[in-house]
């Protein structure tokens, strides 16, 4: 993320980690209970892309701070 001049000090990245666990989680949540095929998927892509997220923010993380996110 520094790379692209973005350089989040290590709060932002837990405040940013949390954020993106709690929206995987109510993805999840919605996706799970909805019997609409089309809106599941649409969940689901949203899912990947916030997993696509979570993967970068831990990656850039490590590598700012060496801190690891959970």
């Amino acid at each position: 993320m520094s790379a692209k001049g973005l350089a989040p000090i290590v709060s932002e990245y837990h405040i940013l980690w949390e954020a993106l666990k709690h929206y995987e989680e109510r993805l999840e949540k919605l996706s799970s209970m909805t019997t609409d095929e089309d809106q599941q998927l649409k969940y689901d892509e949203k899912l990947q892309d916030i997993n696509g997220l979570l993967r970068s923010v831990k990656i850039a993380a490590q590598s700012d701070y060496n801190l690891e996110l959970k």
